[in-house]
């Protein structure tokens, strides 16, 4: 019935249009004709489509965008629409792979694999390499399904100071869920931002400084403060760093403007160095990207690369920039992985206590 309905109301829209056309000038006719071929496109996929797509509310078509679609499972029906996907098992959502950005790079990079607890259906990360600019060592990227997956942030043993709910340590109780988990920001002494979790001020948030937002359904937004994000009451922690560094699916000028002052001093004085951001694509998924001889523009153009429309530096210098993933069994317990094997810190270093403050991932 509901496919009835629908071809009668497509045949009534083409009537009243037809009506329309009596009353139009004749530089209406090209309009008019674009409507009617766009109608009867229309009606003949609904006369021809397989029943079983209007059978079930569940299906899922594919939500593809130039940068990062979504792409759900069963194979068979993502065959049929023309995409390929990649060999492993999973039946939740994975990203587009993505084009090298240095020409003649492998095509390796930009091909995402999974990353993480496996919770049996499917996975809620992947991860994938790319060197940013010619000559260049490439740096690790992560992808963060927000449906799949839910955020907290943590504050450490000292930074930002005082007692919070969440601090130090991802306790043995939640490791069994424990995805994946990354540094935070600069010491709050030189982030020019604030931070506040549970109701509680550690340091005064800044209004159009970069946020990472943690609301308490687990799910994170990142953007300005005051322009893209602000206080509401599903605001659970907020953890502000420097100013943005990606908007509106661009790296933003100042990402140029006098590096060292703006996007902190690194050893040695390089602009080049070690460097990692997250950003959030319009899809809703995190990106993450972390890696060495990033400068603050290379790291916003592997942001926007993988998808980011909005986007922030987090930390710098081989000591702080750190993702490491997870996987548990009862027999072994935790077991993390970094992403860049000349990472500084261990996987251990989130589960025994930490100083500073970081972003746990958990599956919902």
């Amino acid at each position: 019935m509901k496919r009835i309905s629908s071809v009668a109301s497509l045949v009534g829209l083409l009537e009243k249009w037809r009506l329309e056309r009596r009353s139009q000038p004749r530089n209406g006719s090209i309009r008019y004709l674009g409507r009617v071929l766009l109608l009867l496109f229309l009606l003949f996929g609904m006369m021809s489509a397989p029943k079983a797509a209007y059978a079930s509310s569940k299906v899922k078509f594919p939500r593809v965008s130039t940068h990062n679609g979504f792409i759900p499972r069963p194979l068979a029906l993502w065959n049929a629409h023309g995409v390929t996907l990649g060999s492993y098992p999973q039946i939740w959502y994975s990203p587009l792979n993505l084009k090298p950005i240095v020409p003649g790079a492998s095509s390796a990079e930009g091909t995402w694999s999974p990353i993480g607890t496996n919770a049996g259906p499917g996975y809620a990360t992947f991860a994938t390499y790319v060197t940013p600019y010619a000559g260049a060592p490439q740096v690790a990227v992560a992808w963060i399904n927000q449906d799949y997956a839910r955020l907290s942030l943590y504050a450490g043993t000292s930074q930002p100071g005082g007692s919070w709910p969440n601090q130090g340590a991802i306790p043995p109780s939640l490791q069994p869920s424990l995805i994946a988990a990354f540094e935070g920001g600069f010491l709050f002494n030189q982030s020019e931002g604030g931070w506040y979790q549970g109701g509680k001020y550690g340091q005064p948030l800044v209004n159009g400084a970069a946020s990472v937002v943690n609301f308490r359904n687990g799910t994170v937004d990142i953007g300005a403060w005051g322009v893209d994000v602000s206080m509401s009451p599903n605001v659970y922690a907020v953890r502000q760093n420097l100013i943005p560094l990606v908007s509106g699916g661009a790296v933003l000028p100042s990402a140029t403007y006098d590096p060292l002052v703006t996007w902190g001093f690194s050893l040695g004085n390089l602009l080049y160095t070690w460097r990692s951001g997250l950003g959030i694509t319009a899809n809703g998924a995190l990106i993450w990207v972390g890696g060495p001889g990033l400068s603050p523009a290379a790291l916003g153009n592997v942001l926007v690369w993988a998808g980011a429309v909005r986007g922030m530096q987090l930390d710098m210098n081989p000591y702080w920039v750190n993702f490491a993933s997870y996987s548990y069994s009862p027999l072994r317990g935790t077991s993390g992985s970094n992403l860049l094997a000349a990472m500084h810190y261990p996987p251990s270093h989130y589960l025994n206590g930490f100083w500073r403050d970081f972003i746990a991932v958990f599956l919902r």
